[in-house]
């Protein structure tokens, strides 16, 4: 497995996560229940993380979550 990115809130991980899904690319939000420990552990080490499962899909994924951040409004 292989960390993609920190998403700002578990919806948008969750989100990302079923797009890649879609195109045919295996991954996880992993990290999605920390945000209760904000606080006790600093809060960038707290957001939700989008994992993908096989990481000869890391250049697809990675080019599939920059067209999904950088859409035209």
């Amino acid at each position: 497995m292989l960390r993609l990115t920190q998403a700002p809130n578990a919806a948008i991980a969750t989100l990302w996560v079923d797009a890649l899904a879609q195109a045919g690319i295996a991954a996880s939000v992993e990290r999605q229940h920390l945000t209760s420990m904000a606080g006790q552990l600093p809060p960038h080490e707290c957001l939700p993380e989008v994992w993908i499962h096989h990481a000869e899909q890391e250049e697809r994924a990675r080019t599939l979550l920059h067209d999904l951040q950088h859409m035209p409004q």
